[in-house]
């Protein structure tokens, strides 16, 4: 680290530091409408020291009950999570700012959150003997400090407000070689583009001083920090600097079988380093040797094919939390509305980053996350389910109503061997596992197995085993994954809901008395069939956790489709045209740009209330 900014000598037994120190000082909120000798009482009270990216500040000894200012770099501040796997950040403590004021007034040593380094930081620690003697002599202290407590407890409890957000990133690569790929300034002059102020640090900056990067974070709302090979000492300023870490490798070449060595509490306090993939052009998103993007070495993965500004553009958004995400639910055939609703979508320029869904939904999600055309898609999904009838291959009822085959069959030919990991955008989809009674979420695997086990209607297709568990349709648990695809926080989210109000009323009281003959005779009028109500019951799911899972939404879709039920394979054309007219319909009344949700502008909240009122 360089520490020049506070560098300071011994005279005697007194500490000189430099006057841009106590300058600096002036700008704490805790020390505002001081006068010189107050901050002069500051620092003869207080101790200084540096905290290199990645480190855990200690809250015993001498630090237990410390009052702490952070002149340069940034604090994180980590919780459990509930299941106590994974520790959380809450919140950034960055330059200008103090922390641990409460275990000083309260006296506890027990500390709940643990603080680390963010990047190379430096801080003033200040004993609970010092502070006293400071508020002693000074009361404006004690003023100043309940003031900027009032503060963060308004900004803790203020609805949407996010503290969170990444700022600094490290693009480092994993192979020799890598250091002159523009990936880095291709990604800023994106984020440019959408508003944001983005700039690159290479390693011409490896000799500035910890005051000098933390000036540079601060005039810029995005710095990626691009390292030059993979271990060097500007690389490794570079992870230590970094808020989220991308490692970058091309994919027709091995990786190492341990990519890098991080920070060392960044292995375990933050996100896991994603990778970013290079493809030759017009090559296959083919997976390097030694990948492992569930085995808890990358948390995601995004391709990068040669000459396609599409990716570039898509990284952005995921890098600003401006992705956006398209969930669609099941609903047999009144899903193929979907298509008519991403048409629309897509006329308006909406871009898709991030897909996910539920049975039917999660089939045309992947068309879309393989990039498929809406003609293509359009023309695929009518040969799967509506030429060729998927669901007629009959057998003795043991396990299901039909062998499973056709289905299987279909899905292997539209898709292929392609693997989710290969696909050129992130798409997910679910299914329910009976043997666990949860959710089960797709991100890996061969893509049509995890289809196949997102549309295992129970009773009318079989089951998918996985490791031993029973995997059936999503739509018994999830039908509208939206949730899902919350939890990565990538961006806006929209949402399409087919499920609707499906007319299974009956008129006859003694239905389910009857005896089979006289329902053969009567030709089953007005009495849902076995299909109908296995079709239904796997994909009506809970209404309560519908309702949660749609206020998650920031623009909801909710075509009507009357007189289409879920076995109206016929309807298909008259779907997709209800689709889009009732997706222009929203489209146009809303009023609001659709380009805000994806840009860097204000924020916009299309609840899913709001979207359909």
């Amino acid at each position: 680290m360089n520490m020049a900014f506070l560098s300071s000598f011994r005279a005697g037994q007194e500490t000189v530091y430099p006057d841009a120190l106590r300058a600096r000082l002036r700008n704490f909120p805790l020390l505002q409408d001081l006068g010189d000798a107050a901050l002069k009482r500051v620092l003869a009270e207080a101790n200084w020291f540096g905290l290199p990216g990645g480190m855990q500040l200690r809250r015993d000894g001498e630090n237990a009950q410390a009052l702490f200012l952070v002149v340069t770099g940034s604090l994180g501040v980590f919780v459990d999570d509930e299941d106590r796997k994974k520790r959380r950040l809450v919140a950034h403590v960055g330059a200008g700012e103090t922390v641990g004021e409460m275990s000083l007034i309260s006296g506890e040593k027990e500390h709940s959150a643990e603080l680390v380094a963010l990047r190379d930081t430096e801080l003033l620690r200040i004993s609970p003997q010092g502070f006293e003697a400071l508020i002693t002599r000074h009361p404006r202290v004690m003023l100043n400090l309940m003031r900027v407590l009032v503060k963060r407890l308004h900004a803790t409890t203020k609805s949407g407000s996010d503290g969170t957000r990444a700022k600094t990133f490290a693009i480092v690569p994993l192979q020799d070689g890598l250091a002159g790929e523009p990936i880095a300034r291709r990604i800023a002059a994106a984020l440019t583009e959408m508003g944001s102020k983005a700039a690159v640090l290479d390693s011409s900056s490896a000799e500035q001083s910890a005051e000098w990067f933390n000036a540079f974070e601060a005039a810029h709302d995005v710095v990626f920090y691009r390292g030059d090979a993979p271990d060097t000492a500007w690389t490794h300023l570079c992870l230590r600097q970094a808020d989220r870490i991308f490692l970058l490798a091309r994919a027709d070449r091995p990786m190492p079988q341990r990519p890098i060595d991080l920070p060392p509490y960044k292995e375990r306090a933050g996100s896991l380093p994603q990778l970013l993939l290079l493809h030759e052009s017009g090559g296959s998103q083919t997976l390097p040797e030694h990948f492992a993007v569930r085995s808890g070495v990358f948390e995601s993965h995004h391709h990068l094919r040669a000459g396609n500004t599409n990716d570039i553009q898509r990284l952005a958004r995921f890098i600003a939390g401006r992705a956006v995400g398209l969930v669609l639910a099941g609903g047999g055939a009144r899903g193929f509305a979907h298509i008519g609703i991403i048409k629309a979508l897509t006329e308006a320029g909406v871009p898709f980053d991030h897909l996910g869904g539920t049975s039917m939904g999660a089939i045309i999600a992947a068309g879309i996350a393989l990039e498929w055309s809406i003609p293509e898609l359009t023309e695929r999904v009518r040969a799967a389910f509506v030429e060729a009838n998927p669901l007629s291959d009959y057998t003795l009822p043991l396990i299901a109503l039909v062998r499973g085959k056709k289905v299987s069959g279909l899905l292997r030919q539209h898709f292929g061997d392609v693997r989710i990991e290969e696909l050129p955008k992130p798409f997910f989809c679910v299914s329910s596992d009976l043997t666990t009674g949860r959710i089960h979420d797709h991100r890996s695997g061969a893509l049509w197995r995890a289809l196949r086990a997102s549309v295992a209607l129970p009773g009318i297709l079989p089951p998918v085993t996985h490791h031993g568990h029973l995997l059936v349709d999503g739509g018994v648990m999830n039908n509208l994954p939206v949730d899902v695809m919350r939890q990565r926080e990538t961006g806006p989210i929209i949402a399409s809901d087919v499920t609707g109000e499906v007319d299974l009323m009956v008129r006859d009281d003694r239905y389910g008395e009857r005896p089979w003959w006289w329902l053969i005779g009567q030709r089953m009028r007005g009495t849902p069939s076995i299909i109908s109500i296995l079709m239904r019951s796997g994909t009506v799911g809970s209404e309560a956790q519908r309702r949660v899972v749609r206020e998650q939404a920031d623009y909801l879709f909710e075509p009507p489709l009357p007189d289409i039920g879920l076995r109206d394979w016929k309807s298909f054309d008259r779907a997709i045209a209800e689709g889009y007219e009732h997706a222009m319909e929203r489209i146009e009344k809303n009023g609001v740009p659709l380009t805000q949700l994806w840009t860097d502008g204000p924020a916009v909240a299309l609840h899913a209330h709001e979207a359909v009122a």
